[in-house]
């Protein structure tokens, strides 16, 4: 089945199982009481688009199962670190074609205990419902999800509902800095990207209610690749369709890679102009070369070659280089300087101060 689009779920090595223990199962589409999944076999929706299975990024030991009915997350001692705590019990665990993972009471298909659909990780679906306080956040190399709560360690990107009430979506860096919105929702387009609208193959639907601001989308036919939007490693939000063959990007924001915030982390420069996204300026190197040849830049940034001296009162001091960059709009004045000399001169007496900025003719500084 050459043209399953693979997408993965659960990020660790799992295995899933209903109460009571019984024959395993392989290549249908649902979980039965009395049957589990282990090792490398998969249940695959109807129509054979979707695929869930096991894989292990990094070998560690964890599990996960459904035990008497209930979705849980096991250590390798056997301990529950997470379930999803229903109060119904299920029966039935299905792959719909759609990529829905749900959990059902009896042979009842409307009686929904859980779904994967509210519990997204990285990757906007199809037909999902999203918004509120729901968030996709990066997977990083540990697998790291700002949703799960057994995770100690967050994305460094997350895609959500701007939570000051504006009905716009935002991307933000560590959950605190927003460096991105898709602009606010007037029935329909964004104002920041009327470009989805003229792609004319989604058909978007957006409720504002007491909960927030929640859309889905579906695909108009004849079009019929599936389509997943995806928060990436770069801190952009991609969508890309599938042709059943391979998947091809065909929209992303920002689309300019260096208006993510710090790309290059610590004294790093970055040009998208070039094929080396990220620089070290003048001073500075690589603090790990392995990384950035990976382009694994934003994880270690920069350092000095050589520590500052910091004795501007005997006269022999550092100095700066002009990066030219645009100040940040929340800028505001540190010293009562009037002058660009007398802010740089400010910068060298303090020993802390790495670098400075004048905005002329008379500051801030």
């Amino acid at each position: 089945m050459e043209s399953r689009a693979k997408l993965c779920f659960f990020a660790l090595t799992v295995r899933i199982q209903l109460q009571s223990y019984g024959a395993a199962v392989d290549a249908g589409d649902t979980l039965s009481l009395g049957t589990s999944l282990t090792g490398n076999q998969t249940i695959i929706s109807k129509n054979g688009t979707f695929e869930l299975g096991f894989f292990s990024p990094d070998g560690s030991n964890w599990y996960i199962g459904i035990c008497e009915g209930n979705l849980v997350l096991l250590d390798a001692q056997g301990a529950s670190v997470w379930s999803v705590n229903t109060i119904n019990k299920a029966s039935r665990a299905l792959l719909l074609d759609s990529g829905n993972f749900i959990m059902l009471i009896d042979d009842n298909k409307s009686e929904t205990v859980w779904q994967s659909f509210d519990n997204p990780v990285d990757t906007w679906l199809a037909g999902m419902v999203f918004g509120g306080q729901q968030k996709l956040c990066l997977l990083e190399k540990l697998i790291r999800s700002c949703s799960w709560a057994f995770f100690l360690t967050h994305g460094l990107f997350s895609f959500h509902v701007d939570p000051s009430g504006a009905k716009q979506f935002v991307l933000t860096w560590n959950n605190s800095v927003q460096y991105w919105d898709s602009g606010t929702w007037d029935g329909k387009i964004y104002s920041g990207v009327p470009e989805i609208a003229d792609k004319r193959q989604l058909n978007i639907s957006v409720e504002s209610n007491s909960s927030g601001l929640f859309e889905s989308y579906t695909l108009i036919p004849p079009f019929s690749a599936l389509i997943r939007l995806v928060v990436t490693k770069f801190g952009q939000v991609r969508v890309y369709a599938f042709d059943g063959s391979k998947w091809s990007m065909f929209w992303t924001m920002p689309g300019d890679r260096c208006a993510v915030y710090g790309p290059c982390g610590d004294y790093g420069t970055c040009d998208s102009r070039n094929i080396q996204l990220c620089s070290c300026g003048e001073g500075f190197k690589p603090t790990d070369n392995s990384a950035w040849l990976s382009q694994e830049w934003e994880s270690s940034g920069c350092v000095r070659k050589n520590p500052l001296r910091c004795d501007a009162i005997s006269g022999n001091t550092d100095g700066f280089i002009d990066l030219g960059v645009t100040l940040p709009d929340d800028f505001a004045s540190s010293y009562p300087v009037s002058t660009n000399k007398d802010c740089e001169e400010a910068c060298l007496r303090n020993c802390s101060c790495t670098a400075f900025a004048f905005n002329p003719p008379s500051g801030p500084c």
